[in-house]
């Protein structure tokens, strides 16, 4: 969160002279949640102050996730981001105190002077990714980044206006098309699903980083139509234009622009990246591919079937929108405020992930950190596949996950990977990122019929979670649900059900941190 020079005007006749204990003297920018003011702290410290439309706290619904998200947001260390000074709530109206930032922002610069020099745009790359993975580890989405959020402050980049709630998800948790268009040049594939695809994470902000790094380096965005409508088809169906970037980031610009969530780094990735690129030179790993939507590499790995679902969906969508634009027109609208409700990243690490680059420094594995990927399926399945394979009897009584194939949706940092639950070692861990749900995958190799599956809890551990089961990775069956998990050691006694994949899929923690599990055990 926080606000730089949008534009300074004066006071209204009807503005307040004041609010709480800080003075305003002058408007800075208005938007669908409020007006944003300059103000200063009876010390005299310039500040941005948003003050809340008042029409808004009718909504219960928006004020609690306003004051949540309030919370979390204040969670965000303050390197490269606009930092949370104060906040009144329960004031008539609601406002927020922020860091003010005296510099113009991103949008400005190009218009101004044109497009960064490559050490610049690398810089500026490098302190944006910067900020995504502080914003990211406090368990917050930014939503909306976009060269207007990105300032040039003394000493480098801020990100500002990040994970406060949007007024339209009070009453929805579908995006409305007409709020959202002013950003589209910036929205990933996933956010112009309206219905049943995957919710928002985190990988929706690294690809509108790739977005505003291309923007910055080459005044243009990379999916840029004539049109917004055009623009969506083809953000939804074409490669990125990236002409003009330099070689040391057009590799790691391209793969934060996959089609796929699950393809994108995360800001942690991006960052080891860009500190292993030579901003004259490119990047140092001779591995770094695109990923299958923006070039011929092939894909490590079949697609699943909700990947190939969702590229379904997003073929539909992009018929719907040219549907759309010729019945209706299209009217682009600056500054909208509205977004899908956030979701937390979910991804892939420890195994294989399709077309994926080697792991930079300090990362294990491909799409190790927390990276973003949706778990194969959530769904139960009613019946086994007519060709489900036979599934072998432990007569050994053997430990089946020992040594196996450990994916998870997010790992808090190398030394806490997925496959530490799966080493036999009780004195290491997985551990996740602080934010829900989340979820530990083991690939037992060949389907089994699965008697047991024992969860060793760290202290960190889950009180809403469910163990399940499935044969292929896509559908799956719940053999345990509980809400109130009190960790340590739990065993889920299983009636012989055939399982290939065995995953814990937990939904609250109970604490503040991440999920921790030492071990997990099936026999």
């Amino acid at each position: 969160m926080g606000v730089g020079i949008v534009g300074r005007h004066p006071l209204r006749p009807g503005d307040p002279a004041s609010i709480g204990e800080y003075t305003l003297s002058e408007r800075l920018g208005s938007g669908g949640m409020g007006t944003v003011f300059l103000g200063h702290t009876p010390q005299n410290m310039p500040v941005a102050i948003k003050v809340i439309r008042t029409d808004l706290t009718d909504h219960p619904e928006f004020l609690g996730r306003f004051r949540s998200e309030v919370s979390r947001v204040r969670q965000v260390p303050p390197y490269c981001t606009a930092a949370v000074i104060d906040a009144d709530l329960d004031h008539d109206p609601p406002y927020l105190v922020v860091e003010y930032v005296d510099g113009p922002n991103l949008s400005d610069v190009v218009r101004d002077h044109g497009p960064l020099s490559p050490h610049a745009l690398h810089a500026a790359a490098l302190g944006i990714a910067g900020a995504l993975t502080g914003i990211h580890g406090a368990g917050v989405i930014h939503r909306d980044l976009k060269p207007a959020n990105v300032l040039f402050a003394p000493g480098g980049v801020k990100v500002i206006d990040f994970g406060i709630a949007r007024p339209l998800e009070a009453t929805s948790q579908h995006t409305r098309t007409d709020q959202m268009v002013g950003t589209v040049s910036y929205m990933a594939p996933e956010r112009f699903d309206d219905g049943g695809g995957p919710h928002l994470d985190a990988a929706a902000d690294i690809f509108a980083w790739g977005a505003v790094v291309t923007f910055a380096g080459t005044g243009r965005t990379p999916f840029e139509g004539e049109s917004a409508p055009a623009t969506m088809m083809r953000i939804l169906t074409k490669p990125p234009t990236l002409t003009g970037l330099p070689d040391s980031l057009r590799l790691i610009v391209a793969r934060s622009l996959a089609k796929d969530p699950v393809e994108r780094p995360t800001a942690r990735e991006l960052v080891d990246l860009l500190l292993a690129a030579d901003p004259l030179n490119g990047p140092t790993s001779s591995a770094l591919t695109l990923p299958a939507s923006t070039s011929t590499a092939p894909v490590a790995d079949p697609p699943t079937r909700a990947r190939r679902a969702r590229i379904r969906a997003y073929a539909a969508m992009a018929a719907a929108v040219a549907v759309l634009a010729g019945l209706l027109g299209y009217t682009v609208l600056s500054g909208g405020d509205s977004a899908p409700p956030a979701r937390t990243q979910l991804a892939s690490s420890d195994g294989p992930a399709p077309a994926a680059a080697a792991p930079p420094p300090g990362t294990e594995g491909p799409s190790t950190g927390p990276s973003k990927s949706v778990p194969p399926s959530t769904s139960t399945s009613r019946a086994a596949s007519p060709s489900a394979p036979q599934a072998s009897a432990n007569t050994a009584g053997r430990n089946l996950a020992l040594n196996t194939q450990a994916t998870a949706s997010t790992v808090e940092g190398q030394a806490w990977r997925a496959s530490n639950a799966v080493d036999g070692n009780l004195t290491t861990r997985w551990s996740s990122g602080f934010s829900d749900p989340q979820w530990l995958r083991v690939d037992l190799g060949g389907t089994w019929q699965i008697s047991e599956v024992t969860l060793h809890w760290e202290n960190a551990h889950a009180t809403e979670y469910k163990v399940e089961l499935s044969t292929d990775g896509t559908t799956w069956k719940s053999v345990f649900s509980t809400g109130s998990g009190q960790g340590s050691d739990v065993v889920v006694e299983v009636a012989k059900v055939p399982a290939r994949y065995v995953r814990m899929y937990g939904t609250k923690r109970n604490t503040n941190y991440g999920y921790s599990l030492l071990e997990i055990t099936v026999r």
